[in-house]
């Protein structure tokens, strides 16, 4: 059964509630307000008789009293009955005939008790009858009981005639009513077929460029759906292009030290007579090449892991140690270079040594290739709220403002065949975003042509971190 064809049918059944109760509260009350007034006017004729017989006792017997004061009108219109105490039929009107009002013995009892009431008799139909019974009573003693009765049927005719009509009404309401819920059900869902159309063909031809089409600015549920599934057709786009750019960088990136390493290979093999100083330098290239590829397939795993699962260990880290640990390691590599720590707080943030090293690692490697020979590198830690602040700045050739949006994509290089001679894999920034991210810090890096570049990132500090105990200055 379709979502459509259930929706219709749930509206439908809840109009079919809603319409039968209406009609059943509507015929209640007509049923109430038809039985007050006949109940209203069986009081007032049955009072009156006992008012009259009240009065004319005295005078005149009961039979004549009634008959003289009870008129034709009543037996027009009522049963009229009178019974004495012990239950005896002293006068009954035309209407009667030789028949009789029956009185339960409950109800007689009660009227000798001075109480009067109404009850209902089923003569042709079921509750046709209604009897209003009274006390006769004359000087403070109760000498009888008058019954007043009255036929139902006409308006227990005009009750069924009534319902009759609400059951007409109810049927036509839902069939319009389910013609048009099936209608409005689907237009409402049409957005969510024209998805899974669109989603169907994104399956069988493999476009993610196509969207579903939306009218106008919808704000309701169907609207934020397609705006949410065209959101995300648009995120797998990009994802997927990125990752067919990232397949292609690491083929090209690959290929180059391959076809190195071959072609001195090739070399190697056919020239038996090259000076040592030839193959030397023959399988030191070879060497670096194959270090090259290593590091490159060192740096994709650990994003692979990254992307499979990015989260970090969550341990206390003493920053400041780090630091200093990861400047003595690359003093020796900077080697022609003023290198040296400017500021240094005592800092400890919660996460992962070995993945906050190789951020470090990272941005320092990354200010020595990039600076050239007297160039100048300084590293910094300050405490700035509840920030750990780390800083890399050197004066090498620096970025250009319109690749700065694009450093931290993978394989990206503002200038490809220098960084290759250098000796990058295109892919230090990439993990130096990653570790940031996974620890809930942010970077921002500054920079300007042949002036220099400025690396900034802020981890938030420990919660019991110790307070800074003072700074330390370093000097090549």
């Amino acid at each position: 059964m379709s979502l459509r064809l259930r929706l219709t049918l749930w509206y439908t059944a809840l109009l079919l509630v809603l319409l039968t109760l209406i009609a059943f509260m509507s015929l209640s009350l007509v049923r109430t307000s038809t039985l007050t007034r006949v109940d209203e006017e069986l009081r007032d004729r049955g009072g009156q008789v006992a008012r009259v017989l009240a009065y004319s006792l005295p005078s005149s017997s009961l039979t004549e009293v009634l008959l003289s004061a009870v008129g034709t009108s009543f037996d027009q219109e009522l049963y009229v009955q009178v019974l004495d105490r012990e239950k005896r039929i002293v006068y009954r009107s035309s209407r009667l005939a030789s028949g009789r009002i029956p009185l339960p013995e409950a109800y007689y009892q009660q009227a000798l008790s001075g109480a009067s009431g109404y009850y209902s008799l089923s003569v042709r139909g079921p509750d046709d009858l209604r009897v209003y019974y009274q006390p006769i009573t004359f000087n403070n003693e109760i000498v009888g009981a008058v019954l007043v009765a009255r036929s139902l049927a006409f308006e227990q005719q005009i009750l069924r005639q009534l319902a009759k009509n609400f059951a007409w009404i109810i049927l036509i309401a839902l069939i319009v009513g389910a013609s048009v819920g099936y209608w409005l059900a689907g237009a409402a869902l049409r957005p969510i077929q024209e998805a899974t159309a669109t989603a169907l063909a994104i399956t069988r031809t493999g476009r993610l460029d196509a969207r579903v089409p939306i009218s106008g600015a919808r704000s309701d549920e169907i609207g934020t759906l397609i705006n949410t599934f065209n959101e995300m057709l648009g995120r797998l786009q990009e994802l997927f292009e990125r990752e067919r750019r990232f397949s292609g960088d690491i083929s090209h990136e690959l290929r180059s030290p391959l076809t190195t390493i071959l072609g001195n290979l090739s070399l190697l093999k056919r020239a038996d007579a090259l000076p040592e100083t030839e193959r030397a330098e023959m399988l030191a290239e070879i060497e670096t090449e194959a270090q090259r590829m290593r590091r490159l397939i060192s740096d994709l795993l650990l994003l692979a892991q990254a992307d499979a699962d990015p989260t970090v260990a969550h341990k206390p880290v003493e920053l400041d140690t780090l630091m200093l640990e990861v400047y003595r390691q690359a003093k020796r590599r900077a080697t022609g270079r003023e290198f040296r720590i400017v500021h240094e707080d005592q800092a400890i943030v919660m996460g992962d040594a070995e993945r906050l090293r190789q951020m470090l690692v990272n941005l320092v490697n990354n200010a020595i290739q990039y600076t050239p020979e007297g160039g100048r590198i300084e590293l910094s830690l300050q405490r700035k709220g509840d920030y750990a602040e780390i800083q890399v700045r050197d004066t090498g050739r620096g970025i250009a403002q319109e690749d700065l949006p694009y450093i931290f994509q993978r394989f990206y290089r503002a200038d490809k065949a220098r960084s290759r001679q250098l000796g990058g894999t295109g892919l230090g920034l990439s993990i130096v975003k990653w570790v940031v991210d996974a620890h809930a810090g942010v970077i921002e890096v500054e920079s300007e042509l042949d002036v220099g570049t400025t690396f900034r990132v802020r981890l938030p500090l420990a919660p019991t971190g110790e307070p800074a105990r003072g700074r330390k200055e370093h000097a090549t």
